[in-house]
């Protein structure tokens, strides 16, 4: 499937404006009684790009779509501050020696 951007012809770096104008030169061009398919695959990728909040939510998922989870696993892994133990904790975990 053609990103959103591709089918309205517009770049990623398009802002709220922009795309909204091209998505109505599109529809006046290729109307739901004319070219149906075409229409609805306009507005779909207008819908999904049409507010900057949607964009910026596009590119994440797109960032974390090409991670696999192992490598976000880790990320968070190291990220994430380790929980250090009090010394009565590490006490009661070692073994008893009898």
């Amino acid at each position: 499937m053609p990103s959103p951007y591709a089918v309205l012809g517009v770049g990623p770096d398009a802002d709220d404006a922009a795309i909204r104008s091209r998505y109505l030169e599109l529809i006046r061009e290729f109307s739901p009684e004319n070219a149906p398919v075409r229409f609805a695959r306009i507005r779909a990728a207008f819908e999904k790009i049409q507010t900057v909040e949607l964009r910026a939510d596009r590119l994440v998922l797109e960032i974390v779509a090409d991670d696999t989870p192992e490598e976000l696993a880790e990320e968070l892994a190291v990220g994430l501050p380790r929980r250090r133990l009090g010394l009565h904790e590490l006490v009661r975990g070692l073994p008893v020696n009898n």
